[in-house]
């Protein structure tokens, strides 16, 4: 499935941050609830990282309404500071402590007036997504329009790709491979880090040479240690933050040598860093993770900018559930996602999902934008209880 350019009428429309700070519902939150949960995961997920099995841990935020509208968000933070600052503990702490409090029974003109409210807090983007995105679907809910309509979505379908974890052999990667492409997948990316990757992607690259390729190296590299050379001749797609989110120079330094795009992950922390990132030169495309960058308005502050400069950007995951899916597929669906989204279904990693029905990807390689208002799928609260680890309160019932 090919996603089309962006043209000028769709610049014309992407005014995303400015439409969404437009939206007033009132808003007045009489509850807040907060559960830990451990979710049993299906498969081991290995990057430069480290890996990803057993059990996760996700932070879920459910905000009610004076007149009763539910709405839920979802914070995947990482159990280490490795990918970025925010952990699960830490979140939960600056969410019960600082955030939840602040926003009680107080009335709000919508969700761009309440994110004002934390604006004083440096980082802790995770929690900020949680709740800000759980305010979205309330006022989604509210006004009985889908997530993506209120944000501008020009597409209710989202080509996606599949991002294959580093394997014990190349054979077993190869295998898994195949059968996502059977699913519908139309997009690869590899995970990389020294002594998994050039034979790698050479591997790969011989087996299913037609489909569109790039590499994720999760900062595991330094200037001198990759090798560029190799990687440059394959005519990938990306190379997706070979390097340190924070080393701009060296990031620009290697673009200039090299032919293919490099991807801002872990160097797009924000509107600022990623604007100077790009003037840097230190990359071409942008990848966009709304818990990373704080929430739906951050995104659509960084989604502009790249339509402003028709920098290519996508939308990637952080291993959530459906309830943080709903999300991506909505924002997927602007304008200035050009490339295909990283974006599994919840089968791939957990053992169940916390919303029925849940979502799938379709013969086509795409997977439906939600077209329910709030949420955009049902959250299943018996799950919830029943993988949650740690409850908190705040405020009235009815």
């Amino acid at each position: 499935m090919q996603i089309s350019p962006i043209t000028d009428d769709d610049r014309t429309r992407s005014g995303s941050l400015e439409r969404a700070k437009a939206i007033e519902t009132p808003i007045r939150l009489r509850r807040a609830d907060l559960f830990m949960l451990s979710l049993p995961m299906c498969r081991t997920f290995k990057s430069a990282y480290g890996a990803s099995s057993g059990m996760k841990r996700a932070i879920l935020v459910r905000l009610e309404d004076d007149d009763g509208t539910v709405g839920w968000g979802e914070a995947p933070a990482p159990e280490r500071p490795v990918y970025c600052p925010d952990t699960p503990e830490g979140t939960w702490s600056v969410l019960s402590d600082l955030i939840l409090p602040g926003i009680m029974a107080r009335t709000f003109s919508g969700p761009s007036q309440l994110a004002k409210t934390w604006e004083d807090l440096l980082g802790q983007h995770y929690a900020k997504h949680a709740v800000e995105s759980a305010t979205w679907a309330v006022v989604s809910e509210k006004m009985g329009a889908p997530l993506y309509s209120l944000w501008g979505g020009v597409r209710t379908k989202v080509p996606v790709g599949e991002s294959f974890s580093i394997y014990d052999s190349v054979e077993l990667l190869l295998d898994e491979i195949a059968l996502r492409l059977q699913e519908g997948f139309s997009r690869i990316k590899l995970k990389i880090a020294p002594g998994w990757d050039v034979s790698v992607v050479s591997a790969v690259k011989d087996a299913f040479p037609e489909i569109p390729l790039s590499v994720d190296a999760n900062c595991g590299y330094t200037p001198e240690s990759g090798p560029w050379n190799e990687l440059d001749d394959f005519d990938l797609l990306m190379i997706e933050q070979p390097l340190p989110g924070d080393a701009l120079i060296e990031l620009s330094t290697l673009q200039s040598t090299l032919r293919t795009p490099i991807c801002l992950d872990e160097s797009a922390t924000g509107f600022n860093m990623t604007r100077t990132a790009l003037r840097m030169g230190a990359g071409r495309i942008v990848n966009i993770k709304p818990p990373r960058l704080g929430g739906p308005l951050g995104c659509f502050a960084v989604h502009d900018l790249c339509v402003d400069l028709d920098v290519p950007a996508w939308c990637g995951g952080t291993l959530e559930t459906g309830i943080g899916r709903g999300f991506n597929l909505a924002l997927a669906s602007l304008p200035g996602f050009t490339m295909h989204a990283d974006m599994s279904p919840t089968r791939i990693f957990y053992l169940e999902d916390l919303v029925e029905p849940t979502f799938d990807i379709d013969l086509d390689g795409s997977i439906s934008v939600p077209l329910r208002p709030g949420n955009g799928f049902p959250v299943v609260s018996e799950r919830v209880e029943r993988f949650s680890i740690r409850k908190w309160s705040i405020g009235s019932t009815r």
